[in-house]
């Protein structure tokens, strides 16, 4: 019989040995990957649209003709299009970052390219109506007035303003007085140049016949040429002032905490480490953030600490909603935990159970076909291979007390960070 006043036994995780994709650069410069698996139906394609100019204005009117080619073609409604895509069993959704548009498709494998002909019509004749766009105002402008209502949207936007300004889309937040200089004519005069510019990668996982592959192969070789993602240094900020910055709310009875600092890029030797160290600061459920303003204090139901990966200028950024009248004990607390991890090595236990934690939480993103697409994708915005990643996790497998204390010497001091508080100033 089973002893079960016995834990059961237990073996380290290896490192995954991570799986090649099928891949090839076409002559325009799409990189075509694909992660097959002939046991799926369901089909799913990702196009990332890098955009290397980071202009406010610009990259916001590209954002919002992506967003308009749902709309309406020179043939068809908003509606009839949604009713053909739901015909097909699928889903199209687009959505904007600062460094990249999207388009993806899912949908079963043998839809596929009746999907991307009706992706054609709508990237090659687009009407983009102007009921449909004045629409698209209100509803945005709407959704803006309710976020302005939230300490936690009021405290991000001013936590990018302070770190980036508001002349690049990073700072960017909604402003209606920008979006009243867009038009449906705008659109139209721009995308005839934007349809030009292609994918700078398209990712496919799923099931599929290397004749529905040629489909796609075909569809990506219509553009002539692709995007580039931006660059560290294609950025200019302002200076910066640490410090800590209100924006006060009357009455509010909850307090949103931001605090950001400019960090090294994916490919920094020292990028693994510092990932280990911030996962031990704040980065999972156990971590000491956590464990003291959470779990020992009461003045959270949770706190993180986590990297942004932004292409031109990454930075990382500690986050929490709190009671309102606890502000200054939270940020007293936040640096004591930074101060400690700078001066005490980190037990081996532990440091172990982050460890197992995070190569964990790695191995479930990758247990099929679309999981390893989504790590691609993050390998790809990274500028990072495979053999890195594997590095990486055998780096912070290897990571010793000593080598974290190191790195949160390095990288955790908050002397350098912006300081974004929004609720009743106390």
């Amino acid at each position: 019989m089973l002893d079960r006043t016995q834990a059961p036994p237990s073996k380290p995780v290896s490192i995954p040995k991570l799986p090649l994709p099928n891949q090839k650069t076409l002559p325009n410069g799409v990189e075509f990957v694909w992660y097959e698996d002939p046991t799926q139906n369901l089909a799913c394609l990702e196009l990332l649209f890098p955009g290397s100019n980071l202009e406010t204005s610009h990259k916001q009117s590209t954002a919002y003709a992506f967003r308009m080619l749902l709309e309406g073609t020179k043939t068809k409604t908003a509606k009839q299009l949604a009713d053909a895509i739901s015909y097909l069993g699928a889903s199209l959704d687009i959505g904007h970052h600062p460094d990249f548009d999207s388009i993806q498709i899912t949908c079963l494998s043998r839809y596929l390219p009746d999907v991307l002909k009706l992706l054609s019509e709508m990237w090659n004749e687009s009407s983009f109506p102007e009921k449909e766009w004045n629409t698209m105002v209100e509803t945005t402008n709407q959704q803006f007035a309710i976020n302005l209502q939230k300490t936690n949207f009021l405290a991000g936007r001013l936590l990018r303003k302070q770190l980036f300004g508001t002349r690049n889309d990073y700072g960017y937040s909604h402003d209606p007085e920008l979006i009243k200089t867009f038009s449906p004519e705008l659109f139209r005069a721009n995308f005839k140049r934007i349809s030009k510019i292609g994918p700078g990668l398209a990712l496919f996982s799923g099931g599929a016949t290397p004749a529905i592959l040629g489909v796609v192969e075909d569809w990506l070789q219509s553009f002539s040429r692709v995007g580039k993602l931006p660059t560290e240094g294609e950025i200019s900020l302002e200076s910066q002032k640490p410090g800590v910055y209100w924006d006060h709310k009357e009455g509010s009875q909850q307090a949103s905490v931001k605090i950001g600092q400019f960090s090294m890029n994916a490919p920094h030797a020292d990028s693994p480490l510092f990932n280990l160290t911030l996962e031990i600061f704040g980065g999972y459920f156990g971590s000491r953030l956590m464990s003291n303003i959470r779990e020992d204090k009461g003045w959270t139901y949770g706190i993180y600490a986590q990297r942004v990966g932004y292409s031109a200028c990454p930075y990382w950024v500690i986050g929490s909603d709190v009671k309102g009248d606890a502000v200054h004990q939270v940020l007293n607390e936040i640096r004591n935990e930074s101060q400690i991890l700078q001066s005490e090595l980190v037990s081996e236990e532990e440091l172990e159970k982050v460890k197992n934690y995070m190569l964990g939480q790695f191995l479930g993103s990758i247990t099929n076909c679309f999981g390893l697409a989504d790590r691609y994708k993050s390998i790809w915005l990274n500028r990072v291979d495979l053999e890195t990643v594997e590095n990486n996790l055998k780096k912070i497998q290897e990571a010793t007390p000593s080598q974290v204390l190191e790195s949160a010497q390095l990288y955790l001091g908050l002397e350098e960070g912006i300081i974004a508080v929004s609720g009743e100033k106390q």
